[in-house]
């Protein structure tokens, strides 16, 4: 079987999009991945549906009809009866800053695709969720030196994933040797909080945007990973620091200064 659709046959997937172009799209894309897709255009139709049924992921538009993307989120999070309350969900929306991507993953959401949306990240997203990230514990411990040290050091690696994510589109775009420096540091802090396979991630496209030569869908799985890794550092107990934090500043763009 084609590993691209072994990973993700079976999926329950609530897809909640408005838009008839872009709804087709994702219909038909997750359809050939082999997942099973129920679509609302409306978002209070989209909100019943997860109330009443368990999803394997909610991938939700943020400009919905009745009820948008993030109260749709929020009154499934809150209510602990619905039937997705604990469902991966994953944001789309068309021309989000970093300072809204991060404001949406504070919100709950686990990844914030952005539209247009290519079929190589939506796979590698659907690849990473599905497939989940396993963390070494052993040698997260051994580099830490104890627990407490190692959930504090993933819980500034939460932090350090929010920002690269909210971050990476525009790091692409206007500073591609910006971006070789964040992943080259982002190696270390993988393998010291046992995230290899983010590691691994980071290794390839950093060694691909060097030579000048970075491919869709290296850089596809990388930008999965950051958020599936950040979720699982979550789940796995990292210590995140509380109040506020500090967004590095992306040269070429307005906020840069």
């Amino acid at each position: 079987m084609d590993m691209n659709i072994a990973l993700t046959r079976g999926l329950q997937v609530l897809l909640a999009e408005d838009d008839a172009v872009s709804a087709l799209f994702l219909a038909d894309a997750l359809g050939a991945l082999g997942c099973s897709v129920q679509h609302h255009a409306d978002g209070a139709d989209a909100l019943q549906a997860a109330r009443s049924m368990r999803f394997d992921l909610l991938l939700l538009d943020l400009h919905l009809p009745r009820c948008n993307g993030s109260e749709l989120l929020a009154k499934v999070r809150l209510d602990a009866t619905s039937a997705s309350h604990e469902t991966v969900a994953i944001a789309t929306c068309a021309g989000l800053d970093a300072a809204q991507h991060a404001h949406l993953l504070a919100q709950g959401f686990s990844d914030v695709l952005p539209k247009p949306l290519s079929l190589a990240l939506l796979t590698a997203t659907l690849h990473a969720h599905a497939a989940g990230v396993q963390l070494d514990e052993a040698r997260g411990q051994a580099a830490a030196g104890s627990a407490a040290t190692l959930a504090a050091l993933r819980g500034l690696l939460v932090l350090e994933l929010a920002q690269l994510s909210a971050q990476f589109d525009a790091l692409l775009a206007r500073d591609p040797p910006g971006l070789c420096e964040r992943l080259h540091r982002l190696r270390a802090s993988c393998g010291f909080c046992g995230a290899l396979q983010l590691q691994d991630a980071a290794a390839a496209a950093h060694d691909e945007l060097h030579q000048g030569r970075a491919r869709a869908v290296t850089l596809a799985r990388l930008r999965a990973l950051l958020g599936s890794t950040r979720l699982s550092l979550l789940r796995a107990g990292a210590a995140v620091p509380a109040g506020p934090t500090t967004t590095r500043p992306v040269p070429g763009h307005p906020d840069a200064g």
